[in-house]
């Protein structure tokens, strides 16, 4: 038997689930429903890890349980929880492929997981199992594609991402990963090329810049990258992808201000103490001691152990 939450974060324990009436289990998974959508994750992770205590054979709670996590993981803060989340909700999503039917959907879900949590190998393997369950659907390869380019397979990746461009030739996803592929390669020509073509595909998707910019990195068109995407609105700039492309192309050029000052906005907005602790840097290295001191500071603030 299993407590239901009262709705205010407090166990009840005296309404007990049995796991053998469908309709208290229904009610009770519910109930996780509920708090996911009121972002109450806590709560949210009580009812299912006790839904998976009590009705340990069933998939769909490991489920409910593995999406619980990874809600719990993105609101997180403190990056050392962000990580057990994501490697929890991988676990949770194993167990629920484990215990259900094939499921392409399922499986998917369990390679994000995986490759979330930083296990791209198990990963690539959920992932080879959906497309064979649904071949038709170009997630599948493409996000196999990723996961073996992580991996450093790079033919069987560059195999796996042409499928999913012939399953999908409108989308500039992988044409956009061919372009990582590419670089990854060392030819930043090619992956210049594939990464313009993959913005003509999606020409808003400010995501879609990025590669381009990595690929004028690599040629050392430095300039280029603060063209491209100092173009953006300033709130579209806030990604630690395009922050970190127009710091380095700051610093590429000479002007090491400018990289710490960039950088320092996003450091400030992400609150990670990695973000802190390379402002440290950058300001450091642009003869700044007191912005360095400052950001210091910040970064032991939160939870930096570094000098």
């Amino acid at each position: 038997l299993v407590g239901m939450s009262s709705g205010c974060g407090h166990s009840n324990s005296a309404a007990p689930i049995d796991p053998n009436d469908s309709a208290a289990m229904r009610t009770a998974m519910d109930a996780v429903e509920t708090s996911l959508g009121s972002a109450r994750f806590d709560e949210a992770l009580r009812i299912a890890v006790r839904l998976t205590e009590v009705a340990p054979k069933n998939g769909d709670v490991f489920e409910l349980l593995g999406r619980a996590e990874i809600a719990a993981g993105l609101a997180a803060t403190n990056p050392a929880r962000q990580k057990a989340m994501r490697v929890a909700a991988a676990t949770a999503y194993s167990r629920a492929v484990e215990l259900s039917p094939p499921s392409a959907g399922l499986l998917n879900a369990a390679g994000v997981a995986a490759q979330s949590s930083g296990d791209p190998t198990t990963a690539i393997g959920f992932f080879a199992r959906a497309a064979k369950l649904d071949p038709s659907n170009p997630q599948h390869p493409l996000f196999a594609g990723l996961a073996l380019l992580q991996t450093g397979h790079i033919e069987e990746s560059r195999i796996s991402l042409e499928i999913a461009q012939t399953l999908d030739p409108k989308s500039p996803w992988p044409v956009s990963a061919l372009s990582g592929l590419a670089l990854t390669s060392g030819d930043a020509q090619t992956a210049l090329a594939l990464a313009r073509e993959a913005r003509v595909l999606d020409p808003r998707n400010d995501e879609l810049r990025v590669p381009e910019a990595k690929a004028l990195r690599k040629l050392g068109r430095h300039q280029e990258v603060l063209t491209l995407l100092l173009a953006l609105p300033q709130q579209a700039r806030m990604t630690e992808a395009i922050t970190w492309e127009i710091s380095s192309a700051h610093e590429s050029l000479g002007d090491r201000p400018a990289a710490a000052q960039v950088w320092a906005k996003w450091a400030e907005i992400s609150g990670t103490p990695e973000a802190a602790a390379d402002a440290v840097r950058r300001w450091t290295e642009a003869g700044d001691p007191i912005q360095a001191a400052t950001w210091r500071q910040v970064a032991r603030q939160r939870g930096w152990r570094g000098e």
